[in-house]
């Protein structure tokens, strides 16, 4: 079932509810039935708490003040609907021979002899509109309130060079490493997080009723309660699985592909349809995991991919003009930040020049 149905679902039928308590028809069975609804799921309850707060927020709409000075909210019961005549007619019908300062209030002469009529709106009638009202009013602003959560406030990035940590609300946290950002969904059946760019580490609180699903394009990794990484290639993934167990699977619902179970100490890579698993020595991992704690290590590494690594932590990118250098192999341990060090290495311990410009830095054999 997707999470985001169901939620609109719930969110509906609690607006309903909260619309139907509004009226002036409310009886004890109706607050039975209610509350043995919000018993039912925490979902329940925590959709109708809030569309109450949807309802507070909903009185600073300026279209349910008709003739309510801006700025000002309107209490609960009046949204702008005309009241029944019987309550304002003093103010505009005069007795019999009374005279009317206002001359827009004034009434011929023969209105004298004319008797008062007042016109009263039924009360079902005003029940089902105050009503129909609410649930209208409550129903948007509970979209107001599903747009900037879900779509505001739940997407995080980081900027290039820069690794953080994000708790999220159902105690899982995801360490974001530099230039990365992800889209965060937890909905009563699954928390979803979709990874837009770059790589990121989560560590899951364990939820069997809501699978933590991280997805990248058509394909997804989904787990319960464990810790793995997973970097975005374009549309392809790489994944390492530090604790639990994980699957790997596509998102489309035509898919033949089977799924993919990774456990502790393994990694995988997509490539289209395929899974290519590996089993990486505790040394392989440690140098994968490293940028978590700032740094970036290297071991018997290409220059090519160890620049292409600290490329990702900086605007001014290191460039290799010369092929013939780009498989020399290399070892160290750097911070992520500090590039200096490394071209210092570079340099000095091997046959390459380092040419420092204002906007990029150019490597060539010596």
């Amino acid at each position: 079932m997707d999470p985001r149905k169901n939620s609109a679902d719930i969110e509906a039928t609690a607006a309903a509810w909260f619309a139907k308590r509004e009226g002036d028809d409310w009886s004890a069975v109706d607050q039975a039935q209610l509350e043995t609804w919000l018993d039912s799921s925490t979902a329940h309850r925590i959709a109708f708490i809030r569309i109450a707060a949807a309802w507070e927020s909903a009185a600073r709409l300026s279209a349910l003040g008709a003739g309510v000075p801006a700025g000002t909210i309107p209490p609960r019961d009046a949204w702008g609907f005309a009241r029944p005549r019987s309550e304002t007619t003093s103010r505009v019908l005069r007795q019999p021979g009374e005279s009317v300062n206002d001359p827009e209030l004034d009434v011929a002469s023969s209105s004298a002899n004319t008797p008062d009529v007042h016109h009263s709106v039924p009360p079902r009638f005003l029940r089902r509109t105050r009503a129909i009202a609410a649930l209208l009013v409550v129903a948007a602003a509970a979209g107001t309130v599903w747009y900037f959560s879900m779509d505001r406030s739940n997407s995080y990035r980081t900027q290039i060079g820069a690794v953080t940590t994000v708790p999220l609300a159902d105690g899982s946290k995801v360490t974001l490493n530099t230039d990365s950002q992800i889209h965060v969904e937890l909905g009563p059946t699954a928390r979803r997080i979709k990874l837009d760019k770059g790589e990121a580490f989560f560590d899951v609180a364990k939820d069997a009723a809501r699978p933590f699903i991280v997805e990248i394009s058509d394909k997804r990794v989904v787990a319960v309660g464990t810790q793995f990484e997973v970097r975005r290639d374009n549309n392809e993934m790489r994944v390492l699985v530090l604790e639990g167990t994980v699957r790997i699977e596509h998102a489309g619902i035509f898919s033949k592909t089977p799924q993919t179970r990774l456990a502790a100490g393994s990694a995988a890579r997509t490539a289209k349809t395929a899974v290519l698993i590996d089993q990486p020595a505790a040394a392989q991992v440690e140098q994968l995991l490293s940028w978590r704690t700032g740094y970036l290590l290297f071991r018997d590494t290409a220059l090519a991919d160890a620049v292409a690594d600290f490329n990702r932590y900086s605007t001014r990118k290191i460039v290799i003009e010369d092929a013939a250098i780009a498989g020399i192999r290399i070892g160290g341990h750097f911070r992520c930040d500090d590039a200096d060090a490394f071209l210092w290495l570079l340099q000095s311990g091997f046959p390459i020049n380092v040419e420092k410009r204002s906007d990029r830095i150019i490597l060539t054999k010596r």
